[in-house]
């Protein structure tokens, strides 16, 4: 499966492809690129077909070296590396990106997107997402050039069904670092416990934390099933990560280097909705023959208007450091919000 997703990917990329530059034109160098996930993950299949791409169009030149499982460490350890240009590569979740790059706050506001194909609405407006990115490039030195869509994150966890928000009262969540995710569950009446991901799984079988919320995908990835017993769908924040390049590194390549890396950033993001899409349904059903219980909330309109309602608390951080931050935040995020509800009256 994972040699046929790759194809697929380099097949989109031949869509963008204008005729390859002589390769004598690429000076020789590695690109380091690393994920937090494991082999065989979304992130190992997205990075495995930039590094086909990349070597293939630059006949050889260029190389790409993959480090997989957090071997360079977690995904802020990676955002810092992006920074000094140790890593010249990398994916993380959006959320663990926010603390460097508050406008990203955006993505991760929960109940933004009602369905999937919003975030791909909003993902490719390009006047809109390059906006996002120049500003994401002044507060972190690290530069969005494409993004992965995984799937809503649902929770899991070890003790109990969850299908009303009183289930969850009582029960000790891990979530990523991420203010958004933090909030949102405080509006919930529960105290999040925010933990690096490389800490998560021995959390969990230790019984630090009873659950943790993630896309289907990452729960088959990390084979949860052996530490979680109950999952619950929920729809408040779809998983989305951005591919990033460190900014320093980038603006020295050459026009013909960059256009490569570009081209196959693009690729993927192409690519991502049917990665998604092909990923989940097997992931899911992983979950469910290893015997983990799926269940649906019958109170999620209570969640979306207590989720909602912590909008306004990130104006400001979305605004940067302007004097008018608060109002410069809203106007971004009204933004948002109108490029969706055209998306969705087509």
């Amino acid at each position: 499966m994972k040699k046929s997703l790759i194809l697929g990917i380099i097949a989109v990329c031949a869509l963008f492809a204008a005729s390859a530059v002589a390769a004598a034109t690429f000076k020789r160098q590695v690109i380091n690129c690393a994920t937090a996930n494991p082999p065989g993950s979304q992130h190992d299949i997205v990075l495995q077909a930039f590094k086909k791409i990349v070597e293939e169009e630059s006949g050889g030149n260029i190389t790409v070296k993959l480090f997989l499982s957090g071997s360079m460490g977690d995904e802020q350890t990676n955002v810092k590396q992006l920074r000094t240009g140790e890593l010249h590569l990398a994916t993380v979740f959006n959320g663990n990106m926010s603390p460097a790059a508050p406008i990203l706050n955006i993505l991760g506001l929960p109940y933004l997107f009602s369905r999937p194909e919003d975030a791909k609405n909003l993902l490719t407006n390009e006047k809109y997402m390059a906006k996002l990115a120049d500003i994401v490039v002044q507060q972190s030195r690290a530069r969005p050039l494409g993004w992965i869509i995984g799937g809503y994150r649902h929770i899991t966890n070890a003790k109990h069904p969850i299908k009303k928000i009183g289930d969850l009262q009582g029960l000790k969540i891990r979530v990523s670092p991420a203010p958004v995710q933090m909030e949102s569950f405080r509006a919930w009446g529960v105290d999040p416990h925010p933990l690096a991901w490389t800490e998560t799984f021995n959390a969990l079988q230790q019984g630090v934390v009873d659950g943790q919320e993630n896309p289907y995908v990452t729960n088959a990835d990390q084979k949860f099933w052996e530490v979680q017993k109950y999952t619950t769908e929920l729809h408040y924040i779809i998983w989305m990560g951005p591919v990033l390049v460190s900014e320093a590194w980038y603006q020295r390549q050459d026009p013909e280097t960059k256009a490569i890396i570009e081209k196959a950033a693009q690729a993927v993001q192409e690519f991502g909705s049917e990665l998604y899409l092909q990923m989940t349904e097997k992931a899911k059903q992983d979950c469910l023959d290893h015997g983990m219980i799926i269940d649906t909330l019958e109170d999620e309109p209570v969640w979306m208007e207590k989720a909602r309602a912590i909008w306004p608390k990130f104006y400001k951080a979305i605004g940067g450091d302007a004097p008018n931050a608060e109002a410069i935040g809203k106007e971004l995020m009204d933004g948002a919000v109108a490029i969706i509800a055209a998306g969705q009256k087509k």
